[in-house]
């Protein structure tokens, strides 16, 4: 069973619901806790294995294709698992009112 989204509302990767990836929450504290302020949970500190689905990240963060040099010196793009940028934070609460969202400055 895939792991499920602890975002407020967030149904991913639940029973009968389509596969989205998960991002586990951070091992950096500060990050960690830009996280949790941004998904207004406090609570998922107790959860021992907590992810986030990436409808909760502004396309531009989840990296799904790396540019592979080829022998004629072109590039090709290849698939790859998404990932995350560096410092990348969970803004996005679409299954949330608006204002939890629209006051957090996606960093």
């Amino acid at each position: 069973m895939p792991n499920t989204c602890s975002a407020p509302g967030c149904r991913s990767n639940y029973s009968g619901e389509p596969y989205t990836p998960v991002f586990r929450l951070p091992s950096n504290s500060e990050l960690r806790e830009k996280w949790l302020r941004a998904l207004h949970r406090e609570d998922i500190e107790d959860l021992i294995n907590a992810f986030v689905c990436s409808n909760h990240f502004r396309t531009e963060d989840v990296i799904t294709e790396i540019d592979v040099p080829q022998p004629d010196g072109s590039l090709q793009q290849i698939s790859r698992r998404p990932i995350l940028h560096k410092n990348a934070v969970s803004c996005l609460l679409p299954s949330c009112p608006k204002y939890p969202s629209s006051s957090l400055e996606c960093i």
